[in-house]
């Protein structure tokens, strides 16, 4: 049995104790006790390192064996870490350092993928400069059928067209690796880079695309159909007429985006059947689904307070990036080397916008009581 396996039905094990103790809170109609709360909070906080650890594991595999059909790719990932390590010849070099293969490039926007549930699902362009998007005005589209009278002339009824505009705004990342790393064979200079690199501009890119309000135009701030709490104060009814203010059609694809302080508050809701609105997420194996949506908690959010919009729930596809040039990352090896160190730095030129303001709605909670 691999390890990866073995990791996952251990994980799969903790998730049925976790639930276990829910089941007995819930069958006995009472509240979680103290010991009860920590046990569960315990099996809950390792399913989910070891969710990590599995997820690390994998990616370290997909390197290891990256694109063996095509030889190429390798070659470039070899050549990359040879230039890391001080081969000049590596790679082609540009006046402020070595300029990054297309593979590895490909390799840190697919981990920007992993880390942000948000770029992962969102709408996504690849196209240089300015990208102008046409979309119906949602405020203004009327119904497009009716009943008809025999010989009489059909009405046209359409919406009315706007433009969305997603602008080349350029963000930074610089990550620094000691040469005392560098020069120690074992370690995956590559693999460090990319997950770097990756990290950062993905948790940049999750942060203003949720919050942003300057130049990438967030979700919580721009969302328009919110629903609003009595006080500061967080209800299941609250949470369930959320997801109902959202059309039908989007449901299927629909998904919650909140705070560890929101997710904290919600945690020990139940619905009028008496069931927690948040359950371990069993079929997939990972993370929590609330009234049968998974369930994505990100630092990224506005943290749970009195007269903060503290929930977002909706089909993300409606928000949409333009990541209009391909990341570019380079090498640079005199700039630290004072510090000992190989700098290197990453660029991507990305703009975010909602697209459909239909496919959500946020909660905003009321003020303090």
């Amino acid at each position: 049995m691999s390890k990866i396996k073995e990791l996952k039905e251990k994980r799969n094990e903790l998730l049925i104790k976790a639930a276990a103790i829910l089941d007995k809170v819930e069958e006995e109609t009472r509240a979680l006790t103290s010991e009860e709360e920590t046990e569960y909070n315990k099996y809950i906080e390792e399913a989910d390192g070891l969710g990590r650890t599995i997820k690390a594991l994998e990616e370290r595999r997909e390197l290891e064996n990256s694109d063996p059909v095509n030889p190429v790719n390798n070659e470039e990932i070899r050549a990359f870490e040879q230039y890391c390590r001080g081969e000049k010849r590596a790679l082609k070099v540009g006046d402020n350092g070595g300029l990054i293969p297309r593979t590895v490039a490909d390799m840190i926007i697919k981990r920007i993928r992993d880390i942000s549930p948000l770029y992962e699902r969102a709408t996504k362009f690849n196209v240089r400069g300015e990208l102008s998007i046409p979309t119906y005005d949602e405020s203004t589209t009327s119904v497009t059928a009716a009943y008809v009278d025999e010989l009489t002339e059909l009405t046209e009824k359409t919406g009315e067209l706007k433009v969305i505009s997603l602008k080349p705004y350029i963000v930074g990342a610089l990550s620094t690796i000691s040469n005392k790393l560098i020069n120690n064979n074992d370690f995956d200079i590559v693999g460090f880079v990319v997950n770097d690199i990756a990290e950062k501009l993905a948790q940049f890119a999750e942060k203003e695309g949720l919050t942003g309000s300057t130049k990438i135009s967030g979700l919580f701030p721009n969302v328009s159909k919110e629903v609003t709490a009595a006080d500061n104060t967080l209800i299941a009814d609250d949470i369930i007429k959320l997801q109902l203010s959202v059309p039908a059609e989007v449901q299927q694809n629909a998904v919650w985006i909140m705070h560890p302080s929101t997710f904290i508050q919600a945690k020990t809701l139940k619905a009028e059947d008496g069931h927690y609105l948040l359950v371990p997420d069993m079929v997939n194996g990972s993370g929590f689904t609330m009234l049968g949506k998974p369930v994505y908690v990100s630092e990224n959010a506005p943290e749970f307070a009195a007269s903060t919009k503290v929930m977002i729930y909706g089909d993300l596809s409606g928000y949409v990036f333009n990541l209009s040039k391909e990341i570019e990352v380079k090498v640079l090896n005199e700039k630290y080397a004072t510090q000992y160190a190989t700098g290197v730095v990453g660029y991507m030129e990305i703009d975010g916008k909602i697209m459909q303001q239909s496919k959500f709605a946020v909660l905003k909670m009321g003020a303090a009581a």
